[in-house]
């Protein structure tokens, strides 16, 4: 297996397609690239949104900052959570919905703070009618250059909207955001200073299945050998899959290492040839292996596990049936050693 054989092809000119859809609905985008930008590489994502139009750039906390700045990417950026190293004079915001994380965000050098609203049944953020704590939080922050609402799924847009005007009225005059992709895909967040959009970015659907956009990502393996298989014989790890006849079948590159969720083992199927191939027995941690049936295939040949609904390849929406997984875990749990590729 080459070091390439894994693969995760990324189309930076429909991760730009994206993002002027969610920024032409609103006043201001503000782009979710925390996380490695979902998994698919934290600086080639940053650049192409804010070369899209995007305000300002999410990231999980000051080390993934740091790693903007470093590369030269001086984009308005917002950490989500007050965590690691010292960002002074950097231009760089953060999340912090309690005293401690804006002592934290003093602490490390943020320029100011997007205090946290709770507008759903979260964890985390003050409640919307409740000045006591915003004006804690405010007194010993930097400054307060925003109020960020967070919600959770159960909530509607709607009742999102209602939570973050009253959280409003506690600091007139200051930016507010809360909606996200499905607020936007609801009709939300065009009077709103900004939306904080993530998925939709990446074109990953939402839980239900809705679309967003357009497919960004493309992970493939390669075959690594073809070979026969008699009735009855076992396959992978606990003989799950049993050969009903006398057929072909191969071994891939990528496993659960990879990303590739085990439970889609006897379920799924990959993109090969002009064709479509079942995942068979057991996914391991380093190969699947698939039937062939009637599929031509050979050592080197790609397979394709998530790609373009469109060219009839999986979608990470298939992964989620199988699995109930929220699509974002799947599509943002892509592993570290899959080389990364960008493309327009």
């Amino acid at each position: 297996m080459t070091e390439d054989s894994r693969r995760l092809a990324v189309r930076l000119d429909r991760l730009a397609q994206n993002v002027r859809r969610y920024r032409s609905s609103s006043r201001a985008l503000i782009a979710r690239i925390d996380h490695d930008g979902y998994g698919l590489g934290l600086v080639p994502v940053a650049r192409e949104c804010a070369a899209a139009g995007a305000a300002m750039l999410a990231v999980a906390d000051f080390d993934e900052a740091l790693r903007l700045r470093a590369a030269g990417i001086d984009t308005p950026t917002l950490a989500l959570r007050p965590t690691g190293g010292h960002v002074d004079a950097l231009g760089v915001s953060v999340a912090a919905g309690t005293v401690a994380e804006a002592e934290a965000a003093a602490a490390r050098g943020a320029d100011g703070i997007h205090v946290v609203v709770a507008c759903g049944d979260v964890s985390r953020g003050i409640s919307p009618h409740d000045r006591d704590a915003f004006e804690a939080i405010a007194d010993v922050a930097p400054r307060v250059d925003a109020v960020m609402g967070v919600t959770d799924g159960a909530t509607s847009p709607s009742a999102a909207s209602a939570a973050l005007e009253t959280a409003a009225e506690l600091v007139p005059g200051v930016p507010r955001h809360v909606h996200g992709t499905r607020g936007v895909l609801d009709g939300y967040g065009a009077d709103d200073d900004y939306v904080r959009v993530g998925r939709g970015l990446y074109g990953i659907p939402l839980r239900d299945g809705t679309p967003t956009g357009a497919s960004v990502a493309r992970l493939s393996g390669q075959v690594v050998t073809v070979k026969r298989i008699a009735e009855g014989e076992g396959v992978s790890y606990g003989y799950i899959y049993r050969a009903p006849s006398d057929g072909t079948i191969a071994l891939v590159t990528c496993g659960y290492a990879d990303g590739i969720p085990r439970s889609i083992g006897n379920h799924a199927t990959v993109a090969l040839n002009g064709g479509r191939a079942r995942v068979i027995g057991r996914v391991a941690m380093d190969v699947v292996v698939i039937d062939l049936g009637d599929l031509p295939a050979k050592a080197g040949d790609e397979a394709v596990f998530l790609g373009d609904q469109g060219a009839d390849e999986p979608v990470v929406a298939d992964w989620s049936a199988i699995t109930g997984l929220d699509p974002v875990e799947l599509a943002a749990g892509i592993g570290p050693r899959v080389a990364r590729s960008y493309t327009r």
